[in-house]
């Protein structure tokens, strides 16, 4: 099996998660990748995915577990070769079985642009930070704001990740509270519970 690590932008950011999926496997096919199919009466490639992001959110980290035989290094030539714009395999590497790559990333590092200076302070030292679930009622996110800076062009955050805050909706509370326009959200890192990056633990593969 290969653990991927790749980016979407340039528009690739506007593909939807089921769509990437189909999209991987017609790069697969034409790159002569064989990956296994499972069994049964509708066999679907073995390709694990990470959590879906929003559609319009660049990434730098996404991953996807890949059941294949092909060498890491073959893999990524082969793939970034007829892979479509905007979509590259920037790091493979040999894992032995499935990986929690929807479950074991719990964090995300993004750069966030667009939204109006404010003082970081406001929302770090408060203990409430209240945002709509999907289902229209208010839920308190602080304790999954981990931390936010600011850069030049933005701010950095890190924040809990497939767990009951996506990102748009922190974008959406500080548009609401500081105003902001032109947002742009990029994730930066995928992050298991330490902090580190996902993939550290394949590296040495």
């Amino acid at each position: 099996m290969i653990l991927m690590r790749y980016l979407k932008e340039d528009g690739a950011e506007f593909i939807s998660h089921l769509d990437l999926l189909k999209n991987f496997g017609r790069t697969f096919t034409r790159a002569g990748i064989d990956v296994r199919y499972s069994n049964g009466f509708h066999p679907h490639l073995l390709v694990y995915m990470s959590a879906p992001l929003g559609v319009g959110i660049k990434s730098f980290s996404e991953y996807a577990v890949i059941d294949t035989d092909e060498e890491p290094s073959t893999f990524k030539e082969k793939f970034n070769a007829f892979s479509q714009k905007g979509i590259k395999c920037v790091g493979a590497w040999k894992t032995d079985g499935k990986v929690g790559v929807a479950s074991d990333i719990v964090k995300a590092k993004y750069f966030i642009e667009g939204i109006n200076d404010f003082d970081i302070n406001e929302v770090l030292d408060s203990d409430e930070f209240m945002i709509l679930t999907k289902d229209g009622k208010e839920k308190n996110a602080r304790e999954l704001i981990y931390g936010i800076e600011k850069v030049d062009g933005g701010i950095r955050c890190v924040l809990g990740f497939a767990n009951g805050l996506r990102v748009e909706k922190f974008v959406e509370k500080l548009k609401e509270k500081y105003g902001g326009e032109d947002i742009e959200i990029t994730k930066e890192e995928g992050l298991t519970t330490d902090g580190l990056p996902f993939e550290n633990r394949f590296k040495s593969n």
